[in-house]
């Protein structure tokens, strides 16, 4: 009896230190530039060329967007919360950003909105974007729609 409680705590020991060695998520901080060559781009896509400048606040991940010449931002608090987006036109927009190891998941799902149409669509599956940097710090990859589309940034 005493073996297996010198056992049972020298496992919980074990885990417990484990818990408290959990690697922190990766800073993706910095500039980043789409490398088109190395990338998968969706048939339709026109984009020439695209950066991205990211920062990495206390409790939120902002994307800072220029793709051919236009602005955009994106924000994301990556506690695995849904959040709604409400000022879009065309719906709301429903993300909730997590790390899973060190690959940042982002799940989006868009509730269209046609005025003077009701549409009720159910089933549907969220678009799962990822976002891992290699081990040097230099590429960060997004990969969307099930892998089809991949971005490849490098670090500028």
């Amino acid at each position: 009896m005493h073996r297996v409680l010198i056992t049972i705590t020298f496992v919980l020991g074990a885990a417990i230190s484990a818990l408290g060695q959990t690697a922190s998520p990766p800073d993706f901080s910095g500039k980043w530039s789409l490398n088109l060559a190395k990338s998968t781009l969706p048939k339709e896509s026109s984009t020439k060329s695209e950066t991205i400048e990211i920062e990495n606040k206390k409790s939120a991940i902002v994307f800072h967007y220029k793709t051919d010449g236009k602005k955009s931002t994106e924000t994301y608090t990556p506690d695995g919360k849904k959040r709604v987006t409400k000022d879009l036109s065309s719906g709301e927009l429903t993300s909730s950003a997590s790390w899973h190891d060190a690959v940042l998941v982002i799940e989006s799902t868009l509730a269209l909105k046609i005025p003077g149409v009701v549409v009720n669509v159910s089933g549907l599956k969220p678009v799962v974007d990822t976002w891992t940097m290699a081990a040097d710090g230099k590429t960060l990859t997004h990969e969307a729609n099930d892998h089809k589309e991949i971005y490849v940034y490098e670090k500028m």
